[in-house]
């Protein structure tokens, strides 16, 4: 038998006959060291992670957007919040936001829900090549009530006022 010579379609095509990336390596080791040695492994071995099930994709939207929606609570409630003690207003562009360490903090949940909505829009993008039309729908109706801050946040609706371009708004 002659010796392969490989090219990304070629490994593509030959990682696509398994299903975890440690018996590729042990049934291609030519192929998964080609993948490995041009930096295309993962890329190549991407499709064993996916998620296929649409019910456990329907879970993984529902705690995304149900934990970017208490973070974005979170946030706001830090940003109508009093000042705190150790506020000193400045002028100084190089201080965080009004110069608090809570507006660092509400910073950092604002991010971590948008990191959540983000996720979320991942799991959808999987749930339309492999989920129903009903669950797809469903997933879209969910993360419309987050965008518009109607998801309900432990048992009562969050009047969260989300900031970003999906509002017009600034992060001023």
């Amino acid at each position: 038998m002659g010796r392969q010579i490989w090219d990304f379609e070629s490994v593509s095509a030959e990682a696509r006959k398994y299903t975890r990336v440690i018996h590729f390596k042990a049934g291609s080791r030519g192929a998964f060291k080609w993948a490995q040695r041009n930096g295309v492994l993962k890329d190549v071995t991407a499709f064993m992670f996916e998620e296929t099930s649409g019910d456990k994709l329907m879970r993984k939207i529902e705690q995304e957007l149900g934990t970017a929606s208490r973070h974005a609570k979170v946030a706001s409630d830090m940003w109508n919040a009093d000042p705190s003690p150790f506020f000193e207003a400045s002028d100084d562009p190089e201080l965080i936001s009004a110069g608090t360490y809570l507006d660092f903090e509400a910073q950092m949940y604002d991010q971590g829900a948008e990191e959540r909505s983000d996720r979320a829009l991942d799991h959808i993008e999987a749930l339309q090549k492999h989920g129903t039309p009903e669950q797809v729908k469903e997933a879209w109706d969910m993360y419309l009530k987050y965008q518009t801050g109607t998801w309900e946040v432990e048992g009562a609706i969050a009047e969260i006022y989300m900031q970003g371009e999906e509002h017009g708004g600034s992060y001023e």
